[in-house]
């Protein structure tokens, strides 16, 4: 993305170039909101049921981008054939790629889930079934829980006192 936008600013600056960029920034701006409350814990989670809502606003997103440039194919406009083609071919890619992870994460996963319900006969007691609605540790309270587990563990008071107990001594932390 970073080579694709040096190259519009470079050679098609302004003007139609201008469209993809604003829908991508917005799109980045309700993104970068969504993983700000996943990383503020888990009693955050009830506020981000919209993930999957999420991915249909960027697939659409793509298609938005593939039609504005595409449409340069059947109307004349003073504007880089090949930058038109270049912006329009991400869309297609990332078009793809995006609906694939969506096929894998909200199509797939939950008929799986009715598969295994109706096979075992049961919604999932035996064998627990994740799906979105339980809340779930983001990467950065998970780890930040490994941490404090291992950061505890090492501290004889779990203060930052600057030592490590090892082995009944004590042992200054440069």
């Amino acid at each position: 993305m970073p080579f694709s936008v040096w190259m519009g600013m470079k050679f098609a600056p302004g003007g139609h170039s201008t469209f993809f960029a604003l829908l991508n920034t917005f799109v980045h701006i309700v993104m970068y909101f969504y993983y700000m409350v996943a990383a503020m814990g888990p009693e955050y989670q009830k506020y981000i049921w919209w993930k999957k809502y999420l991915t249909s606003l960027q697939m659409v997103q793509f298609v938005l981008i593939m039609s504005h440039q595409f449409q340069l194919l059947f109307t004349e406009c003073d504007y880089p054939r090949g930058f038109m083609i270049w912006i329009g071919l991400h869309g297609v890619l990332f078009l793809g790629l995006f609906s694939d992870f969506y096929k894998a994460k909200y199509v797939d996963s939950s008929k799986k889930s009715k598969e295994k319900s109706l096979q075992n006969g049961s919604s999932g007691l035996c064998m627990p079934i994740l799906d979105d609605s339980v809340p779930q540790q983001n990467g950065v309270s998970s780890y930040a829980t490994i941490y404090n587990k291992e950061y505890n563990s090492c501290y004889s008071n779990g203060t930052n006192n600057g030592y490590v107990a090892n082995n009944n001594t004590e042992k200054k932390i440069a």
